[in-house]
């Protein structure tokens, strides 16, 4: 067989490689749709599959000018690279919803990111054997063009490539402006599942040059907040109680509320018979960044990164350190993951702030009980105390010990990267029921030893979730993904010394925390200085509430929930459900409706940024 000339070769391997990309990128869509939908999916797919590969072509090319073979591989790798983060992409796009973004970015790139994953040794194992499978594939694809070569087949040309692309670009362009214009969802939510989609808006042309008119002329606010940040609001005034009151704080990573319950968590549940026990109670976030931002802070996600950028720290805190309390704070995951050592705990000195990083995460947890127990018996008993411990076995993978199992048909193992969701979420929601009653255990041991040395009669002690935990009630596994029930949900105990047992429905939020406990501490201002919550000893009826990610904020009121992006300020950006997460019919109407709702919040939450 005569041997083929490399450009030949190169002409066939990416014609290969750009059907294959093709094919990865079809993973992201439903084909079966409606023929108009399903003419401009495949135009999508062809066109920005084209767009990945063009870079990769262009180096790969350039290389093999100056040594071919080396060009060669160099396109093998960086194809295979491609299809490697499509693949990573996809996942996510199933899991949660979003691409590849600044927040995937943040975890790889701030330290305990990764760790906060989760994962097991499975998946890094699999994700491995994913890999080199992707990489060989992507070189057999190499082998083939060279059989093709080889055979007496017109090879493609840049000539018949480029006017094609133009003309599938400029039609996937103007059908994606005319769809947003008329708000058109199925095409628009076809565009959302592509990654790195850019978006091109026709508003202007379409009104001014062709006189046509919008049908649902809703513009609204974005959720971004701008400015310098003003928190507190005024210094704050504390006037120290007659006899001080220590603090016990105790979260338990993706703790949902309904888990709650005599058969779970008993132990638990029985302490909170004997406190204030809040029934409906929201995180302000539906991942752990916001949600714990949310309870030392009092503050809905979009004012996070103006914290974070100017490094202020936790009001509590603050009040705490005035009056000289002994601070101990304990983590079975990381401080600086999300950016707490930059946040919450930014002035707590590293010597206070212990992370417990060896083992599986129950054995992690049980070990900063130990840590915390003794920190509360070495301590100075003639001073306050403030201790903090972070729970991280209810995170998935969901780790317990053997005597924790209730659930004895978990799913003994699971992969990120090879799982079935449909097949494996029984397993997994039991997985997940076995580490929330290890929780319990690890809950009563500080709450029993609290009590055995007569510390509940002078110790404020909160027992919560930094947010929810889906299983695919709504669609989704775990959290991060939508503002759904089960992802924001919590469990609150607290135990006020003094207080009568009172068992609370009326809806409550994480932003009310200090608003209730900071009064307690001495402080005099109105909260309403540092926080958009009230206290819980007299909630409202009939509030609305907030919670966010990285990027969005939730509205959550009685009847409604509206999510609106930071940036976007297009009604297509939003989204709209009903309060108990059912789909909406009538969009534009409810969005006329809360619309002035939405506009007196966001101008309310301005009062923490200077202009």
């Amino acid at each position: 067989m005569p041997s083929a000339a490399p450009r030949r070769v190169d002409a066939f391997y990416w014609l290969l490689t750009w059907l294959a990309v093709a094919l990865n990128l079809g993973r992201f869509f439903d084909l079966a749709s409606a023929p108009l939908v399903l003419l401009y999916q495949l135009v999508l797919i062809g066109s920005y599959a084209l767009l990945f590969i063009a870079p990769i072509w262009a180096i790969s090319r350039l290389v093999g000018r100056f040594a071919s073979r080396t060009g060669a591989v160099l396109g093998v790798l960086l194809a295979g690279g491609v299809q490697l983060a499509l693949y990573g992409d996809h996942l996510l796009w199933q899991l949660y919803g979003f691409h590849l973004n600044g927040f995937v970015w943040n975890i790889l790139t701030t330290p305990g990111g990764i760790e906060a994953l989760g994962s097991s040794a499975s998946t890094e194992r699999e994700v491995a054997l994913l890999g080199a499978g992707i990489f060989a594939l992507q070189g057999g694809l190499r082998l083939l063009a060279l059989g093709l070569a080889r055979l007496r087949l017109p090879a493609p040309r840049l000539a018949w490539v480029l006017p094609l692309f133009l003309v599938a670009t400029l039609g996937e362009r103007v059908s994606y402006g005319v769809g947003h214009f008329y708000g058109y969802s199925p095409l628009l939510e076809s565009a959302q599942r592509v990654p790195f989609y850019q978006p091109l808006t026709m508003r202007r042309v379409l009104e001014k040059q062709f006189g046509l008119v919008r049908p649902q002329r809703m513009e609204v606010a974005s959720a971004e907040l701008k400015g310098q940040l003003r928190y507190p609001q005024a210094p704050l005034r504390i006037e120290a109680p007659g006899k001080p009151l220590n603090i016990v704080w105790l979260v338990a990573e993706s703790w949902r509320a309904d888990s709650l319950n005599p058969r779970v968590m008993p132990q638990t549940h029985a302490f909170a018979q004997r406190g204030q026990h809040y029934l409906s109670h929201f995180s302000g976030g539906n991942g752990t960044r916001i949600g714990m931002f949310s309870q030392f802070y009092g503050l809905p996600a979009n004012l996070w990164f103006p914290v974070l950028d100017a490094r202020v720290g936790s009001p509590l805190i603050d009040v705490l350190q005035q009056q000289d309390y002994q601070i101990k704070l304990f983590t079975s995951a990381r401080f600086s993951y999300p950016e707490f050592d930059k946040t919450l705990f930014v002035k707590v000195p590293p010597a206070q702030m212990v992370e417990e990083g060896a083992g599986a995460s129950w054995e992690r947890d049980r070990r900063n009980v130990d840590n915390l127990i003794e920190f509360v018996d070495q301590r100075d008993p003639a001073k306050p105390f403030m201790t903090f411990l972070f729970f991280e076995s209810p995170h998935a993978n969901y780790n317990f010990p053997p005597e924790s199992v209730i659930e004895p048909d978990y799913l003994p193992d699971f992969s990120y990267a090879s799982m079935d969701l449909k097949r494996d979420i029984g397993g997994i929601h039991k997985r997940y029921q076995n580490a929330v009653h290890h929780l319990d255990s690890q809950l009563a041991r500080v709450t029993e030893h609290l009590e055995k040395n007569g510390l509940l009669d002078n110790t404020i002690v909160v027992i919560t979730g930094d947010h929810g935990e889906e299983f695919m009630e709504k669609g989704r596994w775990g959290h991060n993904s939508t503002f759904v029930d089960e992802q924001l949900r919590v469990p609150l105990v607290l135990w006020i010394p003094g207080r009568a047992a009172h068992a609370e429905s009326l809806r409550t939020s994480h932003v009310d925390l200090l608003p209730t406990l900071l009064p307690l501490l001495g402080v005099q201002n109105p909260s309403q200085d540092y926080a958009i919550g009230h206290s819980l000893f007299q909630p409202k009826a009939d509030r609305l509430l907030l919670a966010g990610d990285w990027d969005r904020l939730a509205f959550l009121g009685e009847q409604y929930k509206l999510v609106l992006p930071f940036t976007s300020g297009s009604f297509v950006g939003m989204d709209v459900s009903r309060a108990n997460d059912r789909q909406v019919s009538n969009t534009a109407k409810v969005l006329q409706s809360k619309l002035p709702l939405i506009q007196a919040e966001m101008g309310s939450l301005r009062r923490f940024l200077a202009h």
